[in-house]
């Protein structure tokens, strides 16, 4: 009988965990909605805030994103030779395909990991849905750094004509949101109780962009390491931008369909983990 009451508590249990973390996701993103207006100052603010008395003022936004882009194409293009496809300007459209949404997702991830304990005083006085925080700091790059993907799609126009491809664009930019915010909900939530935490993203951030095919192509590794891309969550995304920016074609189907599963997947364990321990930061804040 005891075996059989334990047995029966721990389905209920195992239950209702799993009804609370199919819920968490419709929670959030009902919360994100109810606050939408919220969140569009908070990031006006941030962005207006960030430059506030300097002479460059919101320009240097977009300086360190181009001056960055500027190293990497001397050195991979110009140093080592890098050749993708017909010459250099293949070479360093391929770079920057992958580049830049690549910084919009460092930058959010970086942001958005310590978004709680830089607004603690905040969260301790106010009553207001905490999510709005690490959204906040996953968009702001969108609308700073995202002209350059802009950019790159007019020059594949003006160069190639208008593949209806591109209108694929708008949709991976919200995959990518959906993406780096459920990294950013888990960064955020385990920053609160391991600070070091902020400094183990900032180590992640600096080599994964060097296990992903950005400043390399995919062809140059061996037969395992690119099998072994298909573990790294942000390479399906990444292909995608440089597949539809350089080809005009999304690629093989397999990519959209891992973006996505990936997407899904972290977005439901990151907004699940948030939410569940979100009644908590006041208390360890």
């Amino acid at each position: 009988m005891e075996t059989t009451a334990y047995g029966t508590g721990l389905f209920v249990m195992r239950k209702e965990y799993l009804t609370h973390m199919m819920r968490s996701p419709v929670t959030i993103v009902g919360n994100l909605f109810a606050f939408k207006h919220v969140i569009r100052q908070m990031i006006k603010s941030d962005i207006k805030g960030r430059f506030a008395g300097s002479v460059g003022g919101l320009l240097w936004n977009f300086i360190h994103p181009i001056i960055m882009l500027l190293v990497y194409l001397f050195v991979f293009v110009y140093v080592f030779k890098l050749r993708i496809g017909e010459g250099a300007l293949m070479s360093a459209m391929y770079i920057m395909a992958g580049l830049f949404p690549w910084i919009i997702l460092a930058e959010g991830l970086s942001s958005g990991t310590v978004c709680l304990i830089q607004n603690a005083n905040l969260i301790k006085r106010t009553a207001f849905p905490v999510e709005i925080l690490p959204t906040k700091s996953v968009l702001a790059p969108f609308f700073s750094i995202g002209f350059a993907l802009v950019v790159l799609a007019l020059y594949q126009v003006v160069s190639q004509g208008f593949p209806a491809i591109l209108v694929i664009i708008p949709f991976l930019a919200v995959i990518q949101a959906c993406f780096t915010l459920a990294l950013a909900f888990l960064a955020s939530t385990i920053s609160v109780y391991f600070r070091d935490m902020v400094h183990l993203v900032q180590i992640l951030i600096s080599f994964w962009i060097f296990l992903t095919p950005i400043l390399y192509p995919v062809s140059m590794l061996p037969d395992w390491a690119k099998k072994a891309m298909y573990i790294n969550p942000i390479y399906p995304l990444v292909a995608i931008y440089q597949s539809v920016l350089l080809t005009g074609k999304v690629g093989p189907l397999r990519m959209p369909l891992l973006a996505l599963a990936w997407t899904l997947g972290f977005f439901l364990v990151g907004s699940f983990v948030f939410n569940k321990l979100k009644y908590e930061f006041a208390d360890w804040l």
